[in-house]
């Protein structure tokens, strides 16, 4: 499959375009100006003669451009070395162009007329040429600098998008991981098989942990399933008073979400609402894509929200980190929202587009098989 031109290709197609234009358009006016005079050749001579002089002085002019660049800092010798070379050139150009012309007019023309009559008609015009050169390779190189500017500070964005990112998903870690353990620690006593199944849970959390240790998205499946040994800690730990609702839709459980985005979140409606009360607690999660955006719920019903949405928002290190993180990755086109419900019970819904991220699913099943 042929696919798009690289860079340092395109530069060069564009180059050769645009030297083959301004070699045509020379042919036609050298033309017309015989034309006019009388004196026209067929127009293959004019090309002809045109490719084989700027063949040879186009590419010393843009050596000498590069060479000597005009800066701020050595623009007074490189334009008195530009004016020099100008004459210099000019002078051994239009020589060659005259003899090439005496050549084709030998039986009406003398070599001195015929030179004098081309330094009188196309000095100038060669000298125009050589800075228009000059010109075009200086505006090329401040326009690919700035290009390369743009792309180095792009690049650095981004570097330091990943890392604060990266920065905020490690703080999630050993938070979660200690609220893990202090709960499993609350059962070795009253319950030992239940605080042994605990720690087998946890195991397999770390291990899913481990393997999106470097990834900043995951489908969302995998965040369910992460989840979802992370319910059957705290289930055990709560008994008959804790039960977790999961309604995810198809479309939604390949989109990718940020990963540890929802664990904290549950774990606030574990500590608000059945850690603070003695009364049982539902927490359902929720997921579905409209209009292009992944929308999940999370709620509970025996908690509370004391204070406003964006204040509590800026609290604590799991609703903070996740807001931060969201408006880090989606900017605008994320939303992060709490409220109350009705007669009791709090929901926090996340809103962000609708990505899949069917490349991350197939690389797991490839790990898997082998």
């Amino acid at each position: 499959m042929i696919g798009p031109p690289q860079p340092g290709k395109r530069n060069r197609l564009t180059f050769a375009a645009a030297w083959l234009l301004a070699v045509t358009f020379a042919a036609v006016q050298w033309y017309v100006y015989d034309a006019v005079h009388k004196q026209a050749e067929q127009f293959s001579y004019y090309v002809l003669t045109l490719v084989y002089l700027s063949g040879i002085f186009s590419p010393l002019v843009l050596w000498l451009s590069r060479r000597w660049p005009i800066e701020v800092h050595t623009w007074k010798r490189s334009i008195a070395l530009h004016v020099l070379a100008s004459i210099a050139l000019t002078l051994v150009g239009v020589f060659v162009e005259g003899a090439i012309g005496w050549y084709s007019h030998t039986a009406h023309w003398s070599f001195a007329a015929t030179e004098r009559h081309y330094f009188t008609q196309h000095t100038q015009v060669s000298l125009v040429t050589y800075w228009v050169l000059i010109a075009g390779t200086h505006l090329y190189r401040a326009h690919d600098r700035s290009r390369r500017r743009e792309l180095r500070a792009s690049q650095l964005e981004a570097q330091l998008a990943a890392a604060h990112l990266s920065s905020l998903r490690a703080q999630l870690q050993p938070h979660f991981l200690f609220n893990t353990l202090q709960a499993a620690t609350t059962l070795i006593y009253s319950d030992p098989e239940g605080a042994e199944e605990m720690l087998l849970s946890l195991s397999e959390l770390l291990r899913t942990s481990v393997q999106t240790l470097d990834k900043q998205e995951i489908p969302l499946w995998s965040e369910i399933a992460f989840l979802q040994h992370y319910a059957a800690i705290q289930q055990r730990r709560f008994r008959d008073r804790l039960r977790f609702v999961f309604d995810i839709e198809d479309e939604a459980r390949s989109c990718a979400v940020p990963s540890l985005l929802l664990q904290p979140l549950v774990e606030n409606a574990v500590q608000h609402g059945v850690g603070a009360r003695k009364q049982s607690d539902i927490i359902s999660i929720r997921a579905s894509v409209q209009n292009h955006q992944l929308t999940i719920d999370i709620q509970n019903l025996a908690s509370s929200m004391c204070g406003t949405s964006n204040t509590l928002l800026t609290r604590g290190v799991g609703l903070s980190n996740t807001r931060t993180r969201l408006t880090s990755l989606y900017g605008l086109e994320q939303s992060f929202t709490m409220r109350n419900l009705s007669p009791s019970g709090v929901v926090v819904s996340i809103s962000i587009p609708a990505r899949p991220l069917l490349k991350w699913t197939l690389d797991v099943e490839a790990q898997a098989v082998s």
